[in-house]
């Protein structure tokens, strides 16, 4: 807690704003799919700012996570090469500290869908299982990310420049997972990530409905298990790339 406590308190020093300076880039961008969606495609949806704000907020934590797990020995440098300590703490902490503020964006999002009159719903009961599916999944990437990029500094650019970019667009953020053809359905869903955006969506707010008419998906809890076994191998792949590396990270860096 000390680590994740220092990565808040650097990330925010003499700042005015604080945590909500992380607030702004998903509801930066959520005002702006809205306005084109609304205004130039002229999508008919009711309160469908809350949908583009909730898929906001959880490709936002996403993507600083895994950006965040790039660098995170590189941040604990001095820490790494001045101390015997268990290495795994870091990038544990990477993923915590996003975890707070995917966590306190959440409990304003929470209060805007009451601004909006949308109605508690029994499912939201299952929220806390999706976040920990999330993070376990997050926590295997960042496993393997935080050691390799000491080894191979183009990652970060890679994941950055590339991968984030395309997972940006292979996941449900700014359209909806009943838009994705039948015959590349299943394929899609393999992404665990595009399961946990759809899944969360599904339990947070009320069944979507699309202007060309057709039906919202049911929650498919079967496909939500199949992610959380994905990340669960995602976390021992991360964890045994970790521990192959990790006592050489000092030397490398």
């Amino acid at each position: 807690m000390v680590l994740v406590w220092r990565q808040l308190r650097v990330r925010y020093k003499r700042t005015f704003l604080g945590f909500f300076w992380s607030l702004f880039p998903p509801v930066a961008q959520a005002i702006l799919w809205l306005i084109v969606v609304e205004k130039f495609f002229k999508y008919n949806i009711p309160n469908y700012s809350a949908y583009l704000f909730c898929n906001a907020l959880a490709w936002q934590f996403i993507n600083n996570t895994l950006l965040d797990g790039c660098s995170v020995m590189l941040f604990h440098m001095p820490l790494v090469k001045a101390f015997p300590m268990r290495r795994e703490v870091l990038p544990i902490s990477s993923v915590l500290s996003n975890l707070v503020h995917f966590l306190l964006a959440l409990a304003v999002f929470f209060i805007y869908l009451r601004i909006l009159a949308i109605p508690v719903r029994a499912t939201w009961l299952l929220l806390p299982l999706v976040i920990v599916g999330l993070c376990i999944c997050l926590l295997g990437l960042v496993m393997a990310l935080s050691v390799l990029s000491v080894l191979y500094h183009d990652i970060q650019f890679i994941m950055d420049a590339f991968v984030l970019r395309a997972l940006f667009f292979l996941c449900p953020v700014f359209y909806f997972s009943e838009m994705v053809g039948e015959e590349w359905y299943r394929l899609y869903m393999l992404n665990p990530f595009a399961t946990y955006l759809t899944v969360l969506r599904q339990i947070l707010l009320p069944p979507v409905q699309l202007p060309d008419g057709r039906p919202p998906l049911p929650l498919d809890l079967w496909q939500f298990v199949v992610a959380l076994i994905q990340s669960l191998g995602l976390l021992v792949i991360g964890w045994l790339i970790f521990n192959r590396y990790k006592k050489r990270v000092a030397e490398w860096l």
